[in-house]
């Protein structure tokens, strides 16, 4: 009892309360009740874990960049949505602090991976009770049983990977029987959820694997990038030709995934919301390109929103005036932050990606090589996401791939250490 009550331990049930928690309706929270847990692993920090924080200096110059343009605004914005900009930006760094303090060595790597792996797969078997209690329903999946049942659940995404890279690369995290069943439950997940988000990036996490040249992930990576920047500009240069979409089939809103998320202005209420997302966009960046020359560089700051026209949604029972935060996360960053904030933002996640492409000696074991491949899908996954269902700068943000930022971070420069103390003894020997 005594063990199971130890400090280390509580830290862990702790950890294990908000990641639940992070997976569900109130996730919300966690930012608040992770607050006593930060507090006692800042206090209890190592002087490595110190200096890991200099990893984060381009995420907190983001978040520095929103404040300082936020309080030159601060007696035209409104307060409320001020603080919220300042609680969604800090998220993320104070979360990817959180993996860096509770990833003290390779056991507590794997068992974070593990409870990633558990918390995901309860939460999957809730979101299938219904499919499981009326197992009839199977022969009717698609988007409607997707919304109807709420389907969609982000993490078994997450959990797949970790089982599919750790399956590959051979890392032991489960028996074979629990292995399988948590793999294949987490995939089917993904497979009914009808999400083309996730179906996307399923793709390109199965194929970063395969890509053995670093050269080849930083094309992939810029790839990316430069193709979410047309998405965001080209939309104003190019007139590419909108589609009509039939909600109630998967394929036609295949059919239509570039013309929504691309930004553009539409002129019709029925063209509005059937590419909300591009047009939600397109309403953030004329904000942006209303500022001036240190508000493009800048940003606007924390605190700065966009009024919605009342005719857009004046048929509609939901009518949302006032757009904080956008679905696509890049014009969220552009306008608080500027041009500055989203170069750094794109800095960031390159500079990740560079730390996983340092040369692997034959010396290096399997949990490295795994951290290193995790790291690189984290990335992509933050990359994707960010383009079109808000990224990590949002109400509820991804805790559960935050986490195990800060953690697989850890994780690789405490093999980088353990190498060069072997190289010393070498060349004393």
């Amino acid at each position: 009892m005594k063990q199971l009550l130890s400090q280390r331990n509580l830290v862990f049930w702790q950890l294990l309360f908000l990641m639940f928690l992070a997976q569900t309706e109130l996730s919300k929270w966690v930012i608040f009740l992770a607050v006593p847990l930060y507090v006692h692993l800042e206090l209890n920090k190592s002087k490595n874990d110190s200096n890991l924080k200099r990893i984060l200096k381009l995420l907190n110059l983001i978040l520095f960049i929103g404040l300082f343009s936020g309080f030159l605004h601060i007696l035209n914005y409104d307060l409320y949505f001020f603080g919220r900009d300042i609680m969604y930006f800090a998220q993320a760094p104070i979360f990817i602090l959180l993996g860096i303090y509770l990833c003290r060595n390779s056991s507590d790597y794997h068992l974070l991976l593990r409870l990633t792996v558990i918390t995901s797969f309860i939460i999957t078997i809730y979101k299938l009770i219904e499919l499981i209690v009326n197992p009839t329903l199977i022969f009717q999946l698609g988007l409607y049983t997707r919304y109807e049942y709420d389907l969609s659940n982000p993490t078994a995404l997450v959990a797949f990977i970790i089982l599919f890279y750790a399956r590959l690369i051979k890392i032991k995290l489960f028996n074979r029987k629990l292995e399988n069943l948590f793999l294949w439950i987490s995939l089917f997940s993904v497979i009914i959820s009808f999400s083309r988000t996730f179906y996307v990036l399923l793709l390109v996490l199965i194929l970063v694997y395969f890509i053995k040249k670093k050269e080849s992930v930083f094309k992939l990576y810029w790839g990316i990038v430069i193709f979410s920047l047309f998405i965001i500009f080209g939309g104003l240069i190019f007139d590419i030709e909108s589609s009509s979409l039939d909600e109630s089939t998967f394929k036609s809103k295949v059919n239509h995934s570039l013309t929504e998320i691309v930004v553009r202005d539409y002129k019709t209420q029925i063209d509005i919301l059937q590419n909300w997302r591009g047009y939600e966009a397109f309403m953030g960046l004329q904000k942006f390109y209303s500022g001036n020359v240190f508000e493009v560089l800048f940003g606007q700051g924390f605190g700065a929103v966009v009024y919605t026209p009342q005719w857009i949604f004046a048929n509609e029972e939901n009518n949302l005036s006032v757009i904080p935060m956008f679905h696509n996360g890049f014009i969220t960053i552009l306008l608080k932050t500027g041009l500055f904030g989203l170069i750094l933002f794109f800095l960031f996640f390159y500079k990740i990606l560079k730390f996983t492409s340092l040369k692997q000696p034959p010396s290096v074991n399997q949990t490295e090589k795994f951290t290193a491949l995790l790291l690189k899908a984290i990335v992509f996954i933050t990359l994707i996401q960010t383009l079109v269902v808000h990224g990590i700068f949002t109400t509820s943000v991804p805790f559960l791939l935050i986490i195990l930022t800060g953690a697989s971070i850890k994780m690789l420069l405490l093999e980088k250490r353990r190498l060069k103390k072997t190289k010393s003894i070498e060349v004393i020997s």
